[in-house]
This record gives structure tokens, C-alpha cells and sequence, in this order.
């Protein structure tokens, strides 16, 4: 009876220090305490921990785990159990106390709170030693007000598969009215449909007795496109290869659900979209490719080097030849780009997305030209020098736009006149390298107008930022080139929702915009990762949610609001482990999740992970 109020007080203290904000992580006996924020059920769409039954403040809590010195020196026992390896607490050196405190021993991490928690680096403890955590949790709150709950990670070894318990205190009148415990298990691979859970047994743990008052709320997670376990069901769990791909989950949340792995119906649905340039499939893939060009450009003119790439154009002819060419062609009075015969008859992009303009002024002729027959530097400089040898002798008076202000577009002006003042001493080092990254950026800038404006996704005020700031003259170069790249960002998002979507012309201006929008901002203006998420019409979602396997189904059961009659239950159906602290079953013969049965014919298996949760007294 001693040892178990010492150990009541010594936690009580572990806790008081936390409540006081004086420290970050503690140890108390065998178990290590921390303050985090990113909770390791998150996937689940549990949010116990995060103040839904506390505080409505904070998204803190404690996580308790086994501490890693101990399980060190367990694994170092060569499976001796019979050896009990020391209390921390009252083996550590007496300077690594803080005031003295017993059982306490505290981490100087700033950092914890931002802290991402790998599930593969979890030191879970045993159910046993959880019930033991948690009814020292309950004692501390039937003296103290303390609102930030703890989650414990279990490992899994109970019958019941136990990989998490929860507690979150119940505010009620500025008083602690109960404790909300959840218990989190999990188990798999299922192999058939009738090892899953019934409807009617989840509502019978929820409501037993009153199972006409239970709701019922549903959540189905689809991979349209990216990382998905149809698509990787060969490499084992922790084996996946991380790449940089453009994703689409679509997200569908219904009621009333009457059978487990229903289709949505009634269903509020969500997409999220992480646009990543560069994939060949992608109908923005040739403009990726000429602004990875300028990018290039751009780069040497800051390094002095530049990475050659083999060129694109299939011709033979010399870059003297070409260029002859095109002076020839502008001095018969040829005012537009012929396309060569079956020139891009094959692109993607051809009446869908960005197309080839046929409007194409000198200067943007001639990047066409350098960037896609350029082998070296010398053909670059090689060939402005041509150009304003020409402008100089009046051979040569090419047509331009109005608003293009480049470097060579304001000497074509001039030589109209025979006012040239450059000299070809002017154009040496890299003058010529930064002539040619100014004509790119110009095509570009109107290739992208000619698209936004052309498919009505927005207005010409919007782009302003992006092709024709007010202090455009303050900018350099390297920051006119990375607005392009935020702008071509919005051009994915725009061909995903177009070529993979199908979204309708309205949902394609809100996503546009929202792209606009976000790019636009300091904060996020080198963000290339970010994930746009829209609200999107079932309608146009039906599609996919009736015909792709969910990766993610769930099912929440909730009867009562308040009180010890709350009570709330999840079941959940992944085709991935939820949690990598614990040991599932083995495969059994399957490949991952793939085996020529699975679910009744079904090519993959399922994890199913249950939480249930309910109020309990402190008193």
C-alpha cells in the first residue's frame, strides 16, 4: 500500500511539472513522457487527444512510451527475462535530476513540440503496464485540474491486439466530470470478407440497448492517382521507395451507413491534389520541359556554368543554317510560325492544354530556335551576334509585340529608325546568355496568358503578378523565371483536374484561382509541394468512388452527447498496416496484399483497426 502511494505521488509530481510548463519530456520509472502535437492515430481521424473532449485550445498531449535506455538494455539481455533492468529514476546521475523531483528526469528539447513521431521508432509497453499508467492518470485528475490528456502506446501482444489507449479529461462547469478512455486494437491481414466486422455488432458495442439511437457516419479514402497499395502490393511494408509524383485522394464522408465497405451514397466528397511537374504523362510535360530549359539558363547566368542537354529538335542542319533560315523567311515578309509537317502532331497538349501559338514575333522564333538546336555557349553568342549585325546593316526589320521589352526587342525597334547604339563589344561574356534568357522568359510569359485567358480561368488583374509585375524592372531575372515555375504549378493542377479529374469548367476556375492564390503569397512562393484540397459535386466524383477499392474505409457509431452515456466507436478497413509498432499476422502465403483470392476474388487484403471510447467518473 506504501509503494503504491509513492507511486501515486511520484507521478502526480511527473504531471504537476507538465501542468506548470516547465518541462517538455520527463521520465517517470520505466516509461518516458513527452508533450506532442502530431498524435500516432491521426490516420484514423481520431481526435480524443487533441482537446475534442478537453481543452478546445490546445492540440497537445502527453505520449508515453517505454524509455529507449531501458529497452536498450533489455535488447542487450539476449532474451534473459529474468533480469529486470533499473529504474531510470533512480539510476540516473543525480545532476540529471531536476530539483530533485523523483522519477523525474528532464529533456532539454526545444524542438519536441514540433516533433514528427515515426511509428517504426515507437518503444510501446505492455497492456498490463497501460492500465497501470492510466489509473495514476485518473488519481491525478480527481485532485487537479488538468486538461491535457495522455496516449499510451501499447504492444499489441493482449489478446485484443491493443496498440493505443487514450484518456482525455471531460470539462463540465470549469470541473473535471469524467475521463473519456479510448482503446485503440488492430489486427490483420483478413484474407475474407467474413472476418470482418458486421454493422449490427458494431452498433450492439456502441448502443446495446438502445440501437435505434445510434448514428452512424461514413469516411472512404480513394488513390486516384500516386502512391497506392494496388500499385506496390510487391514491396513489403517499410521497403517503399519515396518519389516525388504528382497525388490525387479523393476524400468521401456520408451517413447512415448499413453495411461495412459500403459505397458512399449521399456522399460530401473531397479532393486533394499535390500537382508535381516533370511526369511524361502529364499534358503539361513539353512547357515543363521549355521552362526547365530557361531554369537552366537562368542558373548559369549565376554560376557561369551551364549543364548541356542533348537537342531536342531532330534537324541536322547547323545553327548557322537554321538561323540563316529564319532571316530568310522574316525577310520574304513571313509574319507567322510555320509549324513543320507533322510538327507536335502527337502532343498531349494538342486542343487540351497549353498549345503551340502560331503568333510567334521574332525574338520568340529565336528562342525556339536556340533552345531546342543550341549544343554550346558559342552558338548562343554566335548567333545574337548575327542578329544585331543584321539589325545594324537595315537587312533586317523584324516584327515584335508591343509589349515585349526585352533587351533585343528594344534594339529591333531602333533599327527601324537606324538608331542602334550597341556595339558588338556589348555583347560579350554573358550579355548574350542574359539577351536569350529575357526572350525566353517573354514567350513563355505569353504562352501562359494565351492559356489562363484562353480557357476563361481567369483574368488578366490575376496574372499580373506572375507575367507583368508593376516594379518588373526592380526584378531579376532569376525571380521573373521563378514566378513562371509557381505559375506553371497552377497550369498541373489544372491539367490533373482536367486529364485524371474531368472536373467541370467551374470546380477547374476555383482550383486555378485557389493555385493563384496561394503562389502568390510570400510564405508559400518556393512551396512545390503543397496540396490543394477543393470541395467538389458527388456527381462528378461518382465515378470513381463506384468503381476504385477505397485504401482507407470507416465507419463511426455514436450514441449519447454528453456524459456517462457517451460512447463512440470507429472501425476502420485499410489496405495498408495502420501501425508499425506492433506485429500483425504473416501473409500466409500472400505477396504483401496481393494473392489470386483475396477478398472473395479481390486482388489485396485488409487490416481492420477498431477504437472504441466511453466516459468513465473520477469519483
Amino acid at each position: 500500500m506504501r509503494r503504491q502511494q509513492q507511486r501515486i505521488q511520484s507521478f502526480n509530481e511527473v504531471l504537476s511539472r507538465f501542468s506548470s510548463k516547465d518541462v517538455l519530456s520527463a521520465i517517470f520509472e520505466d516509461f518516458k513522457l513527452e508533450i506532442s502535437t502530431n498524435h500516432p492515430a491521426k490516420e484514423l481521424g481520431l481526435k480524443y487527444c487533441h482537446g475534442n473532449q478537453a481543452s478546445k485550445s490546445t492540440k497537445e498531449f502527453i505520449l508515453i512510451q517505454k524509455n529507449e535506455i531501458l529497452r536498450n538494455q533489455e535488447n542487450n539481455v539476449n532474451g534473459n527475462n529474468s533480469i529486470r533492468t533499473e529504474s531510470v529514476s533512480s539510476s540516473v546521475n543525480d545532476s540529471t535530476l531536476n530539483d530533485s523531483v523523483p522519477g523525474i528526469k528532464v529533456d532539454d528539447l526545444s524542438e519536441v513540440l514540433e516533433a514528427d513521431i515515426v511509428e517504426s521508432d515507437m518503444r510501446p509497453v505492455s497492456i498490463d503496464q497501460a492500465r497501470s499508467l492510466m489509473f495514476l492518470y485518473s488519481q491525478y485528475l480527481r485532485k487537479i485540474m488538468f486538461e491535457t490528456p495522455i496516449c499510451i502506446v501499447c504492444d499489441g501482444r493482449d489478446p485484443e491486439k491493443t496498440c493505443l489507449i487514450e484518456a482525455s479529461p471531460v470539462i463540465k462547469d470549469s470541473s473535471i466530470a469524467g475521463i473519456m478512455v479510448t482503446t485503440i486494437t488492430s489486427s490483420g491481414p483478413l484474407h475474407t470478407k467474413t472476418d470482418l466486422m458486421k454493422m449490427d455488432q458494431l452498433i450492439m458495442m456502441t448502443s446495446p440497448t438502445a440501437a435505434s439511437q445510434c448514428v452512424t457516419s461514413g469516411f472512404a479514402k480513394y488513390v486516384i492517382l500516386g502512391k497506392s497499395s494496388m500499385a506496390d502490393m510487391s514491396i513489403l511494408p517499410g521497403q517503399q521507395q519515396q518519389c516525388d509524383t504528382t497525388t490525387v485522394n479523393l476524400d468521401c464522408s456520408w451517413e447512415d451507413i448499413k453495411n461495412v465497405l459500403e459505397t458512399p451514397h449521399g456522399a460530401n466528397c473531397t479532393v486533394h491534389i499535390k500537382a508535381v511537374p516533370g511526369n511524361m504523362n502529364s499534358s503539361g510535360h513539353r512547357v515543363f520541359c521549355e521552362l526547365n530549359t530557361l531554369v537552366g539558363f537562368a542558373a548559369g547566368a549565376i554560376s557561369g556554368q551551364i549543364q548541356w542537354i542533348n537537342p531536342t529538335s531532330s534537324s541536322t542542319s547547323s545553327i548557322a543554317t537554321l538561323l540563316a533560315e529564319l532571316i530568310e523567311s522574316v525577310k520574304q515578309g513571313e509574319k507567322k510560325r510555320i509549324l513543320e509537317e507533322n510538327e507536335h502532331k502527337d502532343s498531349p497538349l494538342k486542343g487540351n492544354q497549353i498549345p503551340e501559338r502560331d503568333d510567334l514575333d521574332f525574338t520568340e522564333r529565336l528562342w525556339v530556335l536556340l533552345k531546342d538546336n543550341a549544343r554550346c555557349y558559342n552558338d548562343i553568342v554566335s548567333t545574337i551576334k548575327t542578329v544585331l549585325g543584321e539589325l545594324q546593316s537595315g537587312q533586317l526589320q523584324p516584327m515584335v509585340h508591343s509589349s515585349n521589352c526585352t533587351t533585343l526587342a528594344k534594339h529591333i525597334r531602333a533599327s527601324y529608325h537606324q538608331n542602334m547604339t550597341l556595339g558588338m563589344k556589348d555583347v560579350e561574356g554573358l550579355e548574350p546568355l542574359r539577351m536569350l534568357i529575357e526572350i525566353g522568359v517573354e514567350k513563355l510569359k505569353r504562352d501562359y496568358l494565351a492559356f489562363f485567358i484562353g480557357q476563361e480561368l481567369t483574368t488578366l488583374d490575376k496574372l499580373q503578378w506572375y507575367v507583368s509585375p508593376p516594379n518588373a524592372s526592380d526584378l531579376t531575372l532569376e525571380e521573373l523565371v521563378r514566378r513562371l515555375q509557381s505559375l506553371h504549378q497552377v497550369v498541373e493542377l489544372y491539367a490533373v483536374g482536367t486529364n485524371s479529374l474531368h472536373l467541370p469548367h467551374k470546380t477547374k476556375w476555383t482550383l486555378v484561382r485557389c493555385g493563384l492564390n496561394y503562389y502568390e503569397n510570400p510564405q508559400s512562393r518556393h512551396d512545390d509541394d503543397h496540396t490543394f484540397t477543393i470541395q467538389v459535386e458527388r456527381a462528378a466524383m461518382l465515378r470513381f468512388y463506384s468503381s476504385f477499392h477505397p485504401s482507407v474505409w470507416r465507419v463511426e457509431a455514436k450514441h449519447g452527447s454528453t456524459g456517462v452515456d457517451m460512447k463512440r466507436t470507429v472501425y476502420q478497413v485499410t489496405v495498408d498496416r495502420p501501425f508499425q509498432h506492433i506485429s500483425y499476422d504473416q501473409m500466409n502465403g500472400y505477396t504483401n496484399a496481393l494473392d489470386q483470392t483475396g477478398i472473395d476474388g479481390d486482388q489485396f487484403v485488409l487490416y481492420q483497426t477498431l477504437a472504441t471510447s466511453s466516459q468513465i467518473t473520477v469519483f
